[in-house]
């Protein structure tokens, strides 16, 4: 389906993906192209990936991909239209209770059926919302679902982090030592119900890592402080899709319609809403087996507590965590990825593996390439003084160190490897030196 020659009407840019309606020249039918900003292959794969789901969706729900063009720039999906525009074009104030009441037990539908299809959307967002003059929604921006039960989001950079972070949910940042589920869409929905009660995001950040950190670590304001009048039932639903552990949330989006239609009965009835218990009938059709830690709260204190006096006074310390396979090392030491993010940490890991005994210092290589590969995706200012660093504890023994870690080179400028590292490596002239320039490693496994 070729689009040229079409009107098209901008309804929504958020600088990764423009949302335009198009219609042609004395034709009322119109549908919607969502073009990729950037020829980036990561844009075009997610274009790709929701035409893929065009089986799994429902027009009465979701946009209904019709056609994809990638071979022409820029990248173009079609879309079916029903008229909706973005919800995002309605807020930056708070909407009227009865009308929020509406949308939002429509959106929590929506986001059922999507789960019900076994999909996790991962970035729900008023952008994402099509609302109609009627008040139905559909959903869009399917270009990162997963369609897996759940997934485990590691720690990556933020700048590769794919979502929205102002709509994500803490576990969806990498740094939470928790899965992404179904649950992980109700934070979003939280964040976008908050948003269209109050007319404003429960928190405010400048950067990414400022994002992720709210969203771990900070409590939101309750939306009656910011407007007046919002019934307390109202607000509570709001605040429990947005529990920072996922077993205190919602568990299904038909638990959060049930509540929400209790509310709007009543509203509509007496117009006040008197409090009752949540998530009476919010009863899921899976068992989900909490991910909590039991029974290492003095090993996580530990380790806590040896990272904070690092952080307040400048020393090294080493810990140790000893154990048999899979006892649950790992996890342990992944409960500091929360503890690094207000102090803008990294975090870099190496594992043991018995396929690569014959391979020298394989797990401090692993440790060190992925905290270099970290450092590559920041701005050329923010790596200086880590190349400053690195050549100052690496002295003449630069070359040895890219042997083992290639992706130094980027870095701090030697030559990439040509010969075998094993002929070349040591322990004194390379690991000891780097491990003194503030670079820490940990044994996993």
């Amino acid at each position: 389906m070729d689009i040229t020659g079409y009107e098209l009407e901008p309804l929504r840019d958020d600088g990764d993906f423009s949302l335009f309606r198009a219609r042609q020249p004395g034709n009322p039918i119109s549908v919607l192209a969502l073009v990729a900003a950037r020829s980036a292959s990561r844009s075009i794969a997610r274009l790709e990936h929701e035409y893929a789901l065009a089986g799994m969706l429902d027009a009465r729900w979701a946009a209904q991909p019709l056609a994809l063009n990638c071979h022409q720039a820029p990248a173009t999906l079609v879309l079916d239209d029903n008229g909706g525009e973005p919800l995002d074009r309605a807020l930056g104030r708070p909407l009227e209770l009865t009308h929020f009441l509406h949308l939002a037990i429509n959106l929590a539908i929506a986001v059922g059926h999507v789960h019900r299809r076994g999909l996790i959307h991962k970035d729900i967002k008023p952008a994402n919302v099509l609302v109609d003059g009627s008040g139905n929604v559909r959903l869009t921006g399917f270009g990162i679902a997963s369609r897996l039960p759940n997934e485990r989001q590691q720690p990556a950079p933020p700048e590769i982090i794919a979502g929205t972070f102002a709509y994500m949910a803490p576990e969806q940042t990498g740094r939470m030592n928790r899965s992404i589920d179904a649950r992980s869409d109700l934070y979003s929905l939280g964040v976008t119900l908050y948003e269209m009660l109050t007319g404003s995001l429960p928190f405010t950040a400048s950067d990414a890592m400022e994002w992720i950190h709210c969203h771990i670590a900070r409590r939101p304001t309750p939306p009656s402080e910011r407007v007046s009048g919002i019934p307390s039932p109202v607000e509570a639903i709001v605040l429990k899709l947005l529990a920072k552990a996922a077993e205190d949330r919602y568990q299904t989006a038909s638990g959060v319609e049930a509540d929400l239609r209790s509310c709007l009965t009543a509203w509509v009835a007496h117009h006040r809403i008197d409090p009752f218990p949540l998530g009476a009938r919010d009863t899921s059709d899976r068992l989900r087996i909490p991910e909590r830690l039991y029974g290492r709260e003095a090993q996580i204190e530990a380790l806590v507590a040896a990272f904070d006096r690092v952080v307040v006074h400048g020393a090294t310390e080493l810990v140790l965590i000893s154990g048999y396979a899979g006892i649950g090392k790992s996890s342990v030491v992944n409960e500091l990825h929360k503890v690094l993010v207000p102090p803008c940490g990294l975090f870099a890991s190496g594992k043991f593996d018995q396929y690569k005994r014959d391979i020298p210092y394989v797990t401090l290589a692993q440790a060190f390439q992925s905290l270099v590969r970290n450092l590559l995706s920041k701005s050329d200012a923010e790596v200086e003084p880590w190349r400053r660093a690195l050549l100052d504890a690496l002295g003449p023994n630069g070359q040895l160190m890219v042997n083992l870690i290639p992706e130094l080179a980027l870095i701090i400028g030697e030559q990439p490897p040509v010969r075998r590292v094993s002929r070349y490596l040591s322990p004194q002239s390379c690991s000891q030196r780097l491990f003194k320039c503030g670079v820490r490693g940990h044994r996993d496994d």
